[in-house]
């Protein structure tokens, strides 16, 4: 999702560090996706402040408010650019029945989950099956595949809206 080349300041000398920490407040299932698409919400607002930096290698962040005459690294504060962006979906298989976005009352009861991510150029990222009494064949595999497929555009144009309501200039 984030090119490395989008975190450089200064090839082979200095670089951004992405760290994210996600804190649950209350789960109702399907964890994985809703923290996913609240790390992608995340990464999609991040802007990438102007810098400079020192003889020394020291990176300073400069702030409007600083004189000019500093040698700023980037010139001006960019938004950090995504591609391939992950969108998950997680399904519940119990018996022949496939239920998208289970809650953790459904969760309790299933036979087994599969977690489907997929990007934003519809390939496939991860398949996630972890242990559980039911195999997920071929065809529920898949079924699940098309479920994420049509949460992905969905999942698109709420993030397209929700990040263009965020903007501030």
């Amino acid at each position: 999702m984030i090119d490395l080349e989008e975190l450089s300041l200064v090839s082979g000398k200095a670089a951004w560090m992405a760290y994210l920490d996600i804190y649950c407040l209350d789960a109702d299932g399907a964890l994985f996706d809703a923290a996913l698409l609240s790390a992608v919400a995340a990464f999609s607002h991040l802007q990438i402040p102007v810098v400079s930096m020192n003889d020394d290698g020291k990176v300073s962040v400069v702030s409007e408010e600083q004189d000019e005459g500093r040698d700023a690294v980037n010139k001006e504060r960019r938004k950090l650019k995504l591609s391939r962006i992950p969108f998950s979906l997680t399904c519940l298989l119990h018996k022949k029945y496939i239920l998208a976005d289970p809650t953790a009352e459904e969760e309790s009861i299933m036979d087994t989950l599969v977690t489907v991510v997929l990007d934003s150029s519809d390939q496939l990222v991860s398949l996630y099956k972890p242990g559980g009494s039911a195999l997920a064949n071929t065809l529920a595999v898949q079924d699940c595949i098309a479920l994420t497929r049509q949460r992905v555009k969905e999942l698109q144009m709420i993030l397209d809206e929700t990040i263009s309501k965020m903007e501030v200039d």
